[in-house]
């Protein structure tokens, strides 16, 4: 730490969302001390959980809303988390039978992508509402996420994407139930 940086000692632990490497500047907003009762295991989520945090704000979910994360990775599982801790019912889809497994384990209900039709789980999922909010945590080149995300979601529904999708989006996917979408 250099001089004149408020807020931090030399020898606090620190993450930041900068670069990886053994010397790092960054703004002193996107660095948080680590306080001592958090070990390092637990500290090195912090700037993935502040990814789902953000992801989880932009789509404002409220208690009891029907919420699918696509894409069981570290990312989406820690959506889960919090979006669970939020009140909220949440679905998984993955292909992956692990990932799958600790989505349900951490209390979301899940869709293996590979074997079931993403659309009527939702349609079931959402008691024949729509789906409130969709976060896509996945990484893809193709489309069909924020296709199907649309599909499934209700009249005024939101979508986030959180991870990478193509974008080539179909207008009347978003017109006809006027779809807030957002990047985070």
């Amino acid at each position: 730490l250099g001089d004149g940086v408020r807020g931090f000692s030399v020898g606090d632990r620190v993450v930041s969302n900068g670069k990886h490497a053994e010397i790092v500047s960054v703004p002193v907003n996107l660095c948080a001390r680590v306080p001592d009762a958090v070990g390092d295991d637990a500290a090195a989520f912090a700037v993935l959980g502040a990814v789902a945090l953000q992801g989880i704000r932009l789509a404002a979910p409220t208690l009891g809303e029907a919420v699918v994360v696509t894409g069981l990775g570290l990312l989406g599982l820690l959506t889960v988390q919090l979006l669970r801790a939020q009140g909220c019912r949440v679905m998984g889809l993955d292909y992956d039978e692990q990932k799958l497994a600790l989505a349900r384990r951490f209390g979301a209900s899940t869709v293996d992508l590979g074997r079931e039709d993403p659309l009527a789980a939702a349609k079931l999922f959402s008691r024949e509402r729509g789906i409130d909010a969709v976060l896509i945590t996945a990484a893809t080149s193709s489309s069909e996420p924020v296709h199907q995300a649309a599909v499934m979601s209700r009249k005024r529904g939101r979508i986030v994407l959180v991870g990478v999708s193509g974008l080539e989006l179909s207008r009347a996917d978003f017109y006809e139930k006027e779809l807030t979408f957002q990047v985070s």
